[in-house]
């Protein structure tokens, strides 16, 4: 019996106006799982790389997994999957929020769309099929008001809507697409895709049961993931403050990206926009994907002032460094603003805020003028000319619909290719490879474009997680060696992540270990994996996307990073031991093994009302004791041997994966390791 998938996809031609059903074959979804590993698949087997990122014949893939909308922890999710507009290579984003879990009960895996409509339409999905609807009297709504208005037009407050705003409808190309107002499918521009084919939005309502193969193993195996996390002090963190949680103490390590990556620390950043300094000032309550038991979305309100809002989804940690820090910006009031401006229009946050910022340091050295901007002053911490930007943005209007092609077209214009932040054109999230070396190589080899969330990388050099369960060592965050076998493993946990599908913090939470994969699986599947064939599994994926990537035009010599992010910061330094002691303060936390409640109760009760409110504070205070402070010292008086110690060794650290991965001169994986794998068919477009 093959559980957790329905074995059926549902396929609609919107230049036609016509359904039907697909059946791909059991095998399929044992080799790639679902969610971007089986998109990929359907992708490679209709030569979607031969399609224009915005033609009619992109196919957009919209893909549950097998672990979809159960009642696990962190599994609320799908992807979404096309041939990207903003970088022309693989393009996937994945989606929390409440709609995975609707799609699922219709009885389908997932959906196909191809063709472009002649005008707007959405998609109504049910147990019972499908229909195509008009959309024409949707068109220009944001999407708060899309989800609402869509709802009310089916009937049923229970259907859930993914829809895109106004910028996916104006072809910005990192438009994103939304559910439950702040749940994102924010990078690579798949809402500009969906915007391609007048899709307004998809809206699910289904009464099924998902099968599972073993319901006794299943719920035990529930059992056993929720009690881990109940004991997590990571899952705690995020809970209580949220994924912001991340700005308390990534700013004192020189996580935190600062004025367009330049600052290494910025104390407003913490002080101001931390998950700590919102929980204390706009915070009104918390939210969570389906069935999330962490709940690390928050709910704010301004009630006043130029940046008032109502009762919304407020900034995510990308969300507050891009449209904060990087904009060395320290109101929280307008951060926040700026995010649902960015959540209405539906538009990615990490590249709105990459490309204004961008903009704003090419404006400082002279290449942007003010012709150029319609009369525009860019500057820092000018809130009021952000939130005027991203109106732009999305309307493309005036500078707007320059700034709406990203950093690298704007780049190839005006110059700054040395501040322009991107890898393949995709922005960069908020996280700095000088503080945690092995989000270089995570950068530079994921197969979409500078991505933190396809590997486990981040989560590894945080103290997170390990890879000892798949014989990997740990490396530091701040030395080269073990960086290329650490990515490896991390990709091949992100790629089974990304198909089975399940979020990255709630897989971490739990310990990130592959076992666990292997226990939520195969009870659901009845496919009886072992680690060494889910392994094997999240190869097969990787080196897919890796090839289609190859077959879009990418080659070896794109695997590259903008030097300002490998090397040391030009403003401001940081320590070395602030780098290496946070991570070893994760690692040392209990997660799932401390089984004394008062003990454990004690224990949060210190991490929740101490040590993460203070982190930045206590995490500088140790860097700057006596005599602690010579390496950043000799690095601010410019001594090239300190500079040769803070620049990340990249170029070492890319080698070594090259040949652990098996890729070729021109970037490729070898037919070998393709064959090795099953795919033949692959090897062959590949290399002739």
């Amino acid at each position: 019996m093959m559980g957790g998938n329905w074995g059926r996809i549902l396929e609609v031609d919107v230049s036609k106006g016509t359904t039907q059903d697909l059946e791909p074959d059991e095998r399929l979804y044992r080799d790639y799982l679902g969610g971007s590993g089986l998109a990929a698949k359907l992708f490679f087997d209709r030569r979607g790389w031969e399609a224009e990122p915005l033609s009619p014949e992109n196919p957009l893939i919209i893909m549950l997994g097998p672990l979809s909308g159960l009642n696990l922890p962190g599994v609320a999710r799908l992807e979404i999957c096309a041939r990207s507009p903003l970088t022309g290579i693989w393009g996937e984003a994945c989606m929390g929020g409440h709609f995975a879990p609707q799609l699922k009960r219709t009885g389908y895996d997932g959906i196909v769309v191809t063709g472009a409509s002649e005008k707007p339409v959405y998609l109504y999905v049910t147990d019972e099929g499908a229909e195509i609807r008009d959309a024409s009297h949707l068109w220009g709504r944001d999407t708060y008001e899309t989800e609402e208005a869509l709802k009310d037009e089916v009937g049923d407050k229970r259907a859930q809507a993914m829809c895109i705003g106004p910028a996916g409808e104006n072809l910005v190309k990192y438009a994103n697409v939304m559910n439950d107002r702040g749940s994102t499918a924010g990078r690579c521009g798949m809402g500009a895709v969906m915007g391609s084919k007048k899709l307004k939005a998809v809206v699910a309502r289904g009464g099924k049961k998902a099968p599972i193969a073993d319901e006794g193993a299943y719920k035990a195996a529930r059992e056993h993931l929720n009690e881990v996390l109940r004991f997590s002090m990571i899952g705690e963190s995020f809970g209580t403050y949220g994924t912001n949680v991340g700005m308390d103490f990534g700013m004192a390590i020189g996580d935190a990206p600062t004025k367009n990556w330049r600052e290494a620390y910025w104390e407003g950043g913490p002080e101001k926009l931390g998950g700590v300094a919102v929980a204390e000032s706009i915070l009104t309550r918390t939210h969570s994907c389906y069935g999330c038991p962490i709940g690390c979305k928050r709910i704010v309100k301004v009630d006043a002032g130029p940046f008032a809002m109502e009762e919304g989804p407020g900034s995510e940690y990308e969300a507050a460094a891009a449209l904060g820090t990087m904009q060395r910006m320290d109101s929280v009031e307008a951060n926040n603003k700026a995010n649902e401006m960015c959540n209405r229009y539906g538009m990615d946050s990490i590249s709105t805020g990459g490309t204004i910022a961008y903009a704003t340091e090419a404006f400082e050295e002279g290449l942007i003028v003010e012709s150029d901007t319609g009369g525009i002053k860019l500057g820092w911490n000018q809130p009021e000319t952000l939130l005027l930007l991203i109106d732009k943005i999305a309307q493309r209007e005036g500078f707007g619909d320059e700034l709406a092609e990203g950093v690298r077209s704007m780049a190839e214009k005006y110059g700054g290719d040395d501040f322009a932040i991107h890898v393949k054109g995709l922005e960069c999230p908020m996280h700095d490879p000088r503080a945690l070396w092995g989000l270089a190589l995570t950068y530079a080899t994921s197969v979409r474009g500078a991505c933190h969330v396809a590997d486990a990388n981040l989560f590894a050099d945080y103290g997170m997680t390990d890879h000892k369960d798949l014989g990997v060592k740990r490396s530091w965050p701040y030395k080269a060696k073990g960086k290329a076998a650490q990515t490896v493993a991390s990709q091949e946990k992100g790629s089974v992540a990304d198909s089975a599908i399940i979020c990255l913090i709630a897989w971490a939470s739990e310990g990130g270990a592959m076992k666990d994969m292997v226990e939520m699986l195969n009870p659901v599947t009845g496919f009886e994996y072992d680690v060494d064939e889910l392994v094997r599994v999240g190869d097969r994926i990787w080196y897919l996307k890796r090839a289609i990537g190859n077959l879009c035009g990418a080659k070896r010599e794109d695997d590259q990073l903008p030097r300002r992010i490998i090397e040391p910061h030009v403003e401001g330094t940081t320590s070395y031991l602030t780098m290496a002691a946070f991570p070893t303060m994760m690692s040392m936390l209990p997660m799932g093994k401390l089984r004394v409640e008062k003990l454990r109760d004690v224990l949060a009760d210190f991490q929740m009302k101490i040590l993460v409110p203070k982190m930045d504070k206590l995490l500088r205070l140790q860097g700057n004791l006596p005599g602690l402070r010579g390496h950043a010292k000799r690095l601010e008086a410019g001594e090239a041997e300190e500079i040769r110690r803070r620049t990340v060794p990249f170029d070492d650290m890319l080698q070594e994966f090259y040949q652990l991965r098996d890729i070729d001169g021109q970037g490729r994986p070898s037919r070998k390791v393709l064959e090795r794998l099953g795919m033949t068919e692959v090897a062959d477009a590949l290399h002739g």
